[in-house]
């Protein structure tokens, strides 16, 4: 199984539409289990993949199954939430399963900001807040061949936690210069994650004379990056092949080198040339009626709204996801001979 955060800590990325689609073609296409788990307190993710009917009724209730059914048992202290009471739905127009997000989950930074110092002075309580999606992910193993966590755009502790519990997190970026100064940022936050839960599992080490286990797992922070995807860029044709217009084509070609200055300690050398899984050009047209339907956009049709020229267009856009599925796997694969 594979646990993949699709993270950037600038918004408007076209974040949550790539992971859902990216999720769904490997359910329907690729015949594989998808979870997804929408971390987001926005909950777009969520209110993407399920019909608004779905959504009112759920959420009008006192207390929604959701994911922060995850976190209330962890911040009671009670232990974690056993595998047949997760909170999982299914999405008939994605074809995947979910579990919903919380708006309650905004909340919950405080208390795990607050763990994670305790944390990073190895006290033993403070790593289960630490580690809650670590021990989701090592239930759903399986169950499920794939994990998908959708984080907001921060780098705050439900992010950092998502992060320790993921086996790749991979960057959509949007043409323009803050999608930049976003790749910078996520480094650093990840290189001071990383180096704080290690020394906590040193602190911890030395104190109790032994290795932090969870349910008998030894555990590490080892999140590799697996890729990025630029979107949302305005193009043309040249020789019957699209571009990005010459504004967004400067920024573009600056992405690879910033990628290899700022992450080249999250993934190995010999992944370099890989790492780009593909571009998505502008399908602003397709995205209203994804989002109206609840559907994913290379199964659109025309009982949904599609007409005329927008068939072309789902068809081309299912085979820009494709390839990005496609390159998704073969870094997959590449890492997995490193292993």
């Amino acid at each position: 199984m594979k646990s993949i955060a699709v993270f950037n800590n600038k918004g408007g990325v076209g974040k949550t539409t790539l992971l859902a689609n990216i999720a769904s073609f490997l359910k329907i296409k690729k015949h594989e289990r998808v979870l997804l788990v929408d971390a987001d307190p926005q909950c777009n993710a969520s209110i993407y993949t399920m019909p608004i009917s779905f959504i009112e009724e759920t959420y009008s209730e006192n207390n929604p199954d959701t994911i922060y059914n995850i976190v209330k048992p962890v911040k009671r202290a009670e232990g974690f939430l056993k595998w047949d009471k997760m909170p999982i739905v299914h999405s008939e127009g994605f074809g995947v399963d979910v579990i919903l997000g919380d708006t309650r989950m905004s909340n919950a930074e405080d208390f795990l900001s607050k763990d994670w110092v305790d944390c990073i002075n190895g006290e033993a309580r403070a790593f289960k807040s630490t580690l809650m999606f670590k021990q989701l992910m090592m239930q759903a193993e399986g169950h499920y061949d794939y994990v998908f966590f959708d984080v907001g755009p921060s780098l705050g502790a439900i992010n950092r936690i998502v992060l320790i519990a993921c086996d790749y997190f991979l960057i959509p970026m949007s043409s323009d210069v803050f999608s930049l100064k976003a790749v910078e940022n996520i480094s650093i936050a990840l290189k001071g994650w990383k180096e704080d839960f290690r020394l906590g599992m040193s602190r911890y080490r030395d104190k109790e004379h032994e290795e932090y286990q969870l349910d008998g797992v030894s555990v590490d922070f080892n999140v590799h990056f697996i890729g990025y995807v630029t979107q949302q860029y305005v193009s043309k044709t040249v020789a019957g092949t699209r571009r990005p217009v010459h504004a967004y084509d400067t920024i573009l070609r600056n992405v690879d080198t910033l990628i290899s200055e700022s992450l080249h300690d999250f993934y190995d050398a010999s992944i370099e040339g890989f790492l780009k899984l593909g571009e998505i050009p502008n399908y602003n047209s397709l995205i209203p009626l994804s989002q109206i339907h609840n559907k994913s956009i290379f199964r659109l049709e025309s009982q949904d709204g599609i007409v005329g020229a927008h068939f072309a267009k789902v068809k081309e856009y299912e085979s820009v996801i494709a390839s990005i599925v496609d390159n998704l796997i073969e870094n997959e694969a590449r890492y997995d001979k490193l292993a």
